[in-house]
């Protein structure tokens, strides 16, 4: 064994290196177009639109409902009815 791998090995370190950080799940998401890490709660006040690079993200019809209604003024007639896909478009 040459000087450079022993210094290249000693160089290394092996302890405490694969500890894992205990973060939620759910906390961060990554935008789809920048790759930027995003805080899932100041995403979803931003109704899913990315500060860096304004990409709009998928938000479903019933949370784009909850942010234009004001609460307590609509009343859901049929909560468990739900669409038919009959062409399998999903």
């Amino acid at each position: 064994m040459s000087w450079f791998q022993k210094l290249k090995l000693s160089s290394i370190r092996t302890e405490g290196g694969n500890k894992k950080k205990n973060i939620p799940e759910g906390i961060w998401t990554k935008c789809e177009k920048c790759d930027e890490v995003l805080y899932q709660p100041e995403l979803e006040k931003s109704l899913r639109v990315c500060p860096k690079c304004g990409f709009h993200g998928r938000l479903t019809g019933r949370a784009r409902m909850l942010h234009f209604l004001d609460e307590d003024s609509a009343v859901e007639i049929s909560p468990e009815l739900e669409s038919l896909d009959p062409l399998k478009f999903k």
